[in-house]
């Protein structure tokens, strides 16, 4: 078995990759059909540095971000009701042309407000800047 540390929070075993889950671990969305975890990690590191292009697809969507920004129980248990300046965190490409140019979208919430963005650089990091992945809702009989 070969274990490799990708980041504070991401392994990698035999090639196949893995989220270390925290004390907190995730937030079930019955409405949406999935589970998102409930703190942004690996801030400062840029998409790159993550290699997300292998695991864009465990990111959640702009249409997911606001759904659950417009949810009140949702946005304010997740951090994106503007109430965290410190957890903007990449999502999933909305726009293929910007995804065909190299740029990575993000959501983005401050005091004022919250935003999506698309045409970012995939180099590109920031200190509040992070991951936060989203799964398929487990159903009631799974462990």
């Amino acid at each position: 078995m070969k274990v490799k540390k990708i980041t504070e929070n991401i392994l990698e075993v035999d090639g196949e990759r893995f989220v270390k889950e925290d004390s907190k671990g995730w937030l079930d969305v019955p409405e949406l059909g999935i589970s998102v975890e409930l703190e942004v990690h690996d801030k400062g590191k840029s998409w790159k540095q993550l290699e997300l292009n292998n695991r864009e697809n465990e990111l959640l969507t702009a249409e997911q971000c606001l759904f659950l920004a417009n949810t009140p129980k949702y946005a304010k248990a997740l951090k994106m009701d503007g109430s965290s300046t410190k957890d903007d965190f990449f999502i999933k490409q909305y726009f293929e042309l910007n995804k065909k140019n190299g740029y990575v979208a993000r959501f983005y919430a401050g005091s004022g407000g919250v935003d999506l963005g698309a045409v970012y650089y995939s180099d590109g990091s920031g200190s509040a800047l992070g991951v936060r992945f989203a799964r398929p809702l487990k159903k009631k009989s799974e462990p």
